[in-house]
């Protein structure tokens, strides 16, 4: 403990002025160290950098305090101390203590090992630039298949011209990742990590030594395209693949998701450039092989369990076009809303927003626990939560607590965050398709899901509620059609 006290104090003078204010702001937020509340302002309002150490040690009970570090070391952009601080012992204690918790949660060796590599699971999309001209990309960047059609597209340094591939387009060169490749119905395929200087032209060898670190399903057999090519023993057909990359420890690991079995390692490899995701749907086969290749969300197993049981409170929820915006469209069931820039001539009631493009939902709910769920996917811009019976719908309003609202919103595209006091930002490794908000209206609760992932992705603790709650959505103005995708009122399912 005296150790890790010193190591953080060291970490903390290596801090600007500026940026020592900026991580104790961080050091105030609740879940900065997940279902953990921060350190109180008065507490950390005149500390200087050694107080502020003896308050995360003596909160976050040592291993923690180095997690809660890292986590706003890489918040506030400081990488080389967040580095600093992870090779400060060989292994973080607090992954020994998930791995308990996983095995308690009665997941075996095998799942909990995989569960923790999970932890590093990254947003992957497909580079349509360097895909071949026979493959087809979905226009989420996450599907990719063979057609056997050549498409007439521009012949670029970056596109694969002979063989079926498709590289990723974020590109990473340092730190741990992982991501999952869905296999099923294909006959063959490769799936893998290549450097950003492969030849793209051309037959193409696939080995570590031309940059590629792959396995492959070809005429029922599985292998790793290492030298020499090793077979893979599968007891069973492979339908998932996680990849993982350790890039500071030279390190590609595959595994068959669904067993949770190793299926191959890549030890000591020679990284010289930055590590792109690398996918071969290989020749459709007159449609045997047509089936595509999915990049799908990772679904942690002990976030899933937590949602599910938050599921059973599931209700029937509509939307009350008495309150809708004059400018929003509402369906036939109640269950949709979009905005369109028409305003249409409609009584300016006490219950109707005048304003803002909002609208709440039918049913009202006091002391009892519920849930629903959202569908957001086609949009850039949007608000979700819940609201006070009471709160203001005339001219600007304020979305806080404060005022009687608990939401989270998206805008541009990509700026998820809570609108708590202060506004907190969302890190959110997948983009939601469907929202989930859960709240335990006695225990003062409001909680955030990405339904998809199984992610938490904020909780408003401690609220005071003292009338009804209402669902509230925004769906926020079409952007010239950018933003015209409707917000959706999606029945729930605890088998998702």
């Amino acid at each position: 403990m005296e150790k890790l006290s010193v190591e953080l104090l060291n970490t903390l003078k290596s801090l600007k002025q500026e940026d020592f204010e900026q991580f104790k702001w961080f050091l105030k937020q609740d879940n900065i160290l997940e279902g953990q509340k921060g350190i109180p302002q008065d507490d950390l309002e005149r500390a200087e950098r050694w107080q502020t150490v003896d308050l995360m040690v003596c909160k976050y009970k040592g291993p923690g305090a180095k997690l809660v570090a890292i986590n706003i070391l890489q918040e506030i952009g400081n990488n080389d101390l967040v580095e600093r601080l992870k090779r400060f012992s060989e292994e973080p204690k607090d992954l020994n203590t998930q791995h308990l918790r996983f095995v308690s949660e009665g997941l075996g060796e095998k799942e909990a090992e995989l569960e923790k590599l999970r932890e590093f699971a990254v947003d992957m999309t497909l580079d349509p630039d360097t895909a071949h001209p026979d493959l087809v990309l979905s226009s989420d960047g996450k599907q990719v298949y063979d057609t056997n059609e050549t498409k007439d597209l521009p012949v670029t340094s970056k596109r694969f011209d002979k063989c079926s591939s498709v590289l990723g387009k974020e590109a990473f060169s340092s730190g741990k990742l992982y991501f999952e490749v869905q296999v099923e119905g294909k006959t063959d395929w490769t799936i893998g990590v290549a450097s950003e200087s492969i030849n793209r032209k051309g037959e193409i060898k696939l080995s570590p030594d031309n940059g590629f670190w792959t396995i492959w399903l070809r005429n029922k057999v599985y292998e790793a395209l290492a030298c020499p090519t090793v077979v893979l023993p599968l007891k069973s057909r492979l339908q998932r693949v996680g990849v993982f990359v350790d890039y500071d420890k030279e390190l590609v690991s595959f595994y068959n998701v669904d067993t949770a079995d190793l299926l191959y390692s890549y030890k000591k490899c020679c990284f010289k450039k930055k590590l792109l995701l690398y996918l071969n749907t290989s020749s459709n086969n007159k449609g045997q092989n047509s089936a595509p290749m999915i990049i799908t969300p990772v679904v942690h197993k002990i976030n899933k369990a937590e949602l599910r049981s938050v599921k059973e409170f599931a209700v029937e929820v509509t939307m009350d076009p008495d309150t809708a915006h004059p400018e929003l469209i509402l369906s036939e069931d109640w269950k949709q809303v979009h905005h369109e820039d028409e305003k249409k001539d409609i009584p300016d009631n006490p219950q109707r927003f005048n304003d803002c493009v909002n609208v709440l939902g039918k049913q009202g709910f006091a002391h009892k626990r519920f849930y629903f769920e959202v569908q957001v996917k086609g949009k850039t811009d949007w608000t979700l939560g819940v609201a006070t019976e009471s709160i203001d719908r005339k001219g600007e309003i304020k979305l806080q607590p404060e005022s009687g609202f608990w939401t989270i919103y998206l805008r541009n595209g990509e700026e998820y965050e809570a609108f708590d006091k202060p506004i907190v930002r969302l890190p959110i490794r997948s983009n939601p398709q469907r929202v989930g908000v859960f709240v335990d209206y006695d225990g003062g609760l409001v909680s955030f899901y990405n339904v998809d992932t199984a992610d938490l992705l904020y909780s408003f603790t401690g609220c005071c509620f003292a009338e009804r709650l209402l669902p509230f959505f925004s769906p926020c103005t079409n952007v010239g059609g950018t933003n015209s995708a409707p917000l959706i009122i999606t029945p729930v399912s605890v088998f998702d």
